[in-house]
C-alpha cells in the first residue's frame, strides 16, 4: 500500500465515520433535550422549596448584597467575592446536637 493510497482509504474511513456520527447526532441531541427539559422542571421544583424556605428578610438582604456586587464588579472586581461560598466549620457533634 503506497502512501496516497493509504492517505484516500484513511480519509474514506473519516468521512464514512464523521457522516454516521452526523446521521446518529438527531436522536442523541433529542435524547439530551429531553433529559435537559426534565432537568429543569427538578430543578425549579427544589428552587421553590428551598425558596419557601428562606426567610423574607434573608431574601431581602440578599438581593441588595447582590445588587451591590453587581454594580461595582467592574471598578472593584473583589466586590464579586460576594458569591463565595462560605460555611462555617464545626465539629459533628456541634451540628447534631443543633438538629436534636
Amino acid at each position: 500500500m503506497s502512501s496516497p493510497h493509504r492517505k484516500e482509504c484513511l480519509d474514506y474511513q473519516m468521512n464514512d465515520s464523521n457522516f454516521c456520527k452526523m446521521i446518529r447526532m438527531k436522536r442523541t441531541l433529542c435524547w439530551k433535550y429531553k433529559l435537559a427539559r426534565n432537568g429543569i422542571l427538578e430543578s425549579g421544583k427544589a428552587f421553590d422549596r428551598l425558596d419557601e424556605a428562606a426567610p423574607l428578610y434573608l431574601k431581602t438582604e440578599w438581593l441588595a448584597r447582590e445588587r451591590i456586587a453587581q454594580s461595582s464588579r467592574l471598578n472593584d472586581p473583589s466586590a464579586m467575592d460576594e458569591y463565595e461560598i462560605n460555611i462555617k466549620k464545626g465539629t459533628l457533634s456541634s451540628i447534631v446536637s443543633v438538629k436534636v
